[in-house]
C-alpha cells in the first residue's frame, strides 16, 4: 500500500474509532482490567493495541475478544491489519502490531530531511524524529555524543515547536556540509553556512505526516530498525535498542 493511501487509511479509521471508543474515558491499568473482565474466562494475557485506547484480550480457554481501555467497551469478532493484511487474534500478534519497519510501510529516507550519525560500520540501528529546539532531542544528543562509535542513527528533521523550528530544520536540511549540519542539530551551533540553491522546506514538512501514521505524541520519536517505536526520551536508550 502507498503512503498516500495509508494516509487516507489512516483517516478513515481514527474517524470510526473516535465514534466507537470515547478518547476521554478515564483508563484502568491491566490489573484491574483482568478483574474486570474475569467473568468472561481466566484471562492469559492483556496487550495494549496500536489504536487509541483499545486492548487485546485472551482467555485461557482461547477466547480473544477486544476491549476499550476503561473496560467499559467490549468488541468480538476479527481485526485486520491491513497495512500487512493480516489478522491480529493472538497476543503475540498484537505485541508485533507496534513494530513498523519504516520501509515496509513506503516510507523513504532520502524524501524526508535526514542527518546521519555515528558509526556508518556498524548496522543502522534507528531513525529517530527530532525538533531542533526540542529540550529532550537535545537529552538523547548529549547522551549518545559520549560514545559515538556505539551508534548509528538517522535523524528526520521536523518543525513541532513552530515556525522557529521550521526555520533551523530548513537550514539543517539544505546545508551543503552536512556534518557540520549535524554538529549544529546537536549543539546548537550555526557551523553550515553554504546552503543548495534548490532546496525548500517540503521535506521537513513530510515529516509530521508519517510521525501520525505511527502515533507520534512528539519529539523525540524513535523507531528501531525492525519497527519497534518509542515516544519521547528512553530512560535507557541503550536497553531501548537491544529489548526484544
Amino acid at each position: 500500500m502507498s503512503l498516500k493511501k495509508k494516509i487516507t487509511a489512516i483517516g478513515l479509521l481514527a474517524t470510526a474509532s473516535l465514534l466507537s471508543v470515547s478518547s476521554m474515558a478515564k483508563s484502568i491499568n491491566p490489573k484491574e482490567l483482568k478483574q474486570t473482565l474475569s467473568q468472561k474466562g481466566d484471562i492469559e494475557g492483556i496487550q495494549e493495541l496500536p489504536v487509541e485506547n483499545l486492548m487485546l484480550v485472551k482467555t485461557k480457554s482461547g477466547q480473544t475478544y477486544f476491549v476499550s481501555k476503561n473496560g467499559r467497551f467490549v468488541f468480538q469478532g476479527q481485526l485486520i491489519d491491513t497495512w500487512f493484511r493480516r489478522t491480529i487474534d493472538e497476543l503475540s500478534e498484537a505485541r508485533n502490531a507496534h513494530r513498523v519497519p519504516l520501509e515496509k510501510m513506503g516510507v523513504k529516507l532520502d524524501e524526508l530531511a535526514t542527518l546521519s550519525f555515528g558509526n556508518q560500520d556498524i548496522p543502522k540501528q534507528a531513525t529517530i524524529f527530532v525538533d531542533p529546539n526540542c529540550g529532550y532531542c537535545h537529552a538523547l544528543f548529549n547522551k549518545i555524543q559520549q560514545s559515538p562509535e556505539k551508534y548509528n542513527v538517522d535523524f528526520v528533521l521536523t518543525a513541532m515547536l513552530g515556525s522557529q523550528s521550521l526555520l533551523d530544520s530548513k537550514r539543517l536540511n539544505c546545508a551543503v556540509d552536512k556534518s557540520k549540519a549535524v554538529i549544529d542539530l546537536m549543539n546548537k551551533t550555526k557551523l553550515a553556512t553554504e546552503m543548495r540553491e534548490d532546496c525548500d522546506a517540503k521535506a521537513v514538512q513530510k515529516a509530521p505526516i508519517v510521525m501520525g501514521l505511527l502515533e507520534a505524541r512528539g519529539t523525540p520519536f524513535l523507531v528501531r530498525e525492525d519497527g519497534l517505536t518509542f515516544n519521547g526520551l528512553p530512560s535507557d536508550f541503550d536497553a531501548w535498542l537491544e529489548m526484544e
